[in-house]
């Protein structure tokens, strides 16, 4: 009994010692994006100053242009006036120098005749161009710090960058089901959900109030399900290579697409209202061959298919049993691929079919026989992933580029054996469980507070 304490305390040690990881993580992140933050202030007031420099440098040279320009037109002001005035003053001497000669002649005849002649010509004016009254000169604006704060800008508070965000994960109510595992649930309305479970091979839909009841029971074998845009609900049944329509007006289940010979897995309605669907070849599990066929492949609501990944780049099979799909609001693919039925992975996928990351559970985490078991997937509004796992009871809560978030064990909230996910209007996670015990018949469906 010490021994099994003494375990427990140490896996609280351990699960205490992630959460630190964690937390370092997350320091880590913010100092990065600090340091790139911090380096852009300098080098906008660099650009700043340079721009300033040179529409300064661009504008004095204006100023220079237009100074010399009425220089010019000064200087050929005084000059012309200059001549002017060089002319009237001959002209003047000349005529002056005449007359003296006229007085000093004696000749009553060239008097007369002089007088007849200047008398009737005007004097020559000196005054015929006037000077200039106005130029230009250029007044210095009287520089102050308020004035130099509007020309060149200023250093202003403003939020530091965002480091990975912290995430509270609480459960706020929980239903007690009569499966032995909620393997599949969709939230359709703030009143309705669908929940599967494939050994009773039954399709349930519930009405969802302070408890919850069965409105509907559909005796069919549910592999996955996803809601469409018209809130109709495509289904994917175990071993099977059709995908079916469940009708919400009628109720009816109808044959929808087949991707014959191959078996359909996890499915996917996105906000494009496109289907993304895993397939694997009849009898395919783990045991990859060279004729193995492991994809996704996206179709249109006409059932026409549009694109189909198997490989990536360099001819690596990107999957071993694509489980459970979605997307985000990047339109990327995510995907839980089981490689035994103890493990698996996250695979993210952009639409060109090239990998983005992959999450295979943290290193303090998933160690020995605990490893990462994820069986559901889902993204929330702002982009974060959000993925069971099954043997640790937890749930890993990851940023939009596959960093951990947070690692939270859920038991001692009572949220024991994880198995499917659902996020409701609300912004609500419902958490699907299993039983624990395969004679019991008592899984439980959860609901999660998220706070970021």
């Amino acid at each position: 009994m010490k021994k099994k304490k003494l375990k427990e305390i140490e896996s609280k040690f351990s699960e205490k010692f992630t959460l630190c990881e964690i937390e370092d993580s997350r320091i880590k992140d913010l100092k990065t994006k600090y340091e790139q933050f911090s380096a852009k202030p300098v080098q906008k007031i660099n650009q700043q100053e340079q721009l300033i420099k040179d529409e300064v440098s661009k504008y004095a040279k204006d100023l220079r242009e237009q100074q010399e320009s009425e220089k010019q037109r000064i200087t050929k002001s005084i000059t012309e006036k200059e001549k002017h005035t060089e002319r009237v003053k001959k002209t003047l001497l000349k005529k002056q120098s005449n007359i003296k000669e006229v007085l000093e002649s004696n000749q009553a005849a060239q008097v007369f005749s002089a007088f007849q002649e200047f008398s009737e010509k005007e004097i020559p004016d000196s005054s015929i161009k006037t000077f200039p009254e106005e130029t230009k000169d250029f007044i210095p604006t009287k520089g102050s710090l308020m004035t130099i704060k509007n020309l060149f800008g200023s250093l202003q508070k403003t939020n530091l960058p965002k480091g990975l965000p912290q995430v509270q994960l609480d459960v706020i109510k929980s239903y007690t089901t009569d499966f032995k595992m909620v393997d599949t649930i969709l939230i359709q309305d703030d009143k309705t959900a669908w929940i599967s479970n494939h050994d009773m091979l039954t399709l349930r839909k519930i009405q969802i109030d302070d408890t919850i009841t069965t409105v509907q029971n559909i005796p069919v074998n549910i592999y996955d399900m996803s809601v469409t845009e018209n809130n109709d609900i495509l289904l994917s049944l175990n071993d099977s290579t059709d995908v079916s329509l469940l009708t919400k007006k009628t109720g009816e289940i109808t044959h929808f697409l087949s991707v014959s010979p191959l078996v359909s897995g996890g499915i996917h309605v996105t906000k494009h209202n496109d289907i993304i669907l895993g397939v694997v070849e009849k009898g395919g599990i783990f045991n990859l061959t060279d004729k193995s066929c492991r994809k996704v492949i996206i179709f249109g609501m006409n059932g026409k298919q549009k694109q189909s990944y198997e490989y990536d780049k360099h001819k690596h099979r990107l999957f071993t049993l694509p489980a459970r799909i979605t997307s985000n609001i990047n339109n990327d693919i995510l995907v839980i691929d089981r490689t035994s039925n103890t493990d698996g992975r996250v695979v993210v996928l952009d639409r060109e079919g090239e990998v983005k990351w992959t999450y295979q559970g943290h290193p303090q985490v998933s160690v020995g026989d605990d490893a990462f078991n994820p069986f559901d997937i889902v993204t929330t509004s702002v982009g974060l992933v959000i993925v069971t796992d099954f043997i640790n009871h937890a749930l890993h809560v990851l940023s939009g580029e596959g960093d951990l978030l947070t690692y939270k064990v859920m038991k001692d909230q009572g949220i024991t054996y994880p198995v499917s996910l659902d996020i409701d209007y609300k912004g609500q996670l419902w958490v699907g469980c299993h039983s624990g015990d395969i004679e019991r018949t008592d899984a439980k469906l959860h609901v999660v507070k998220m706070s970021f």
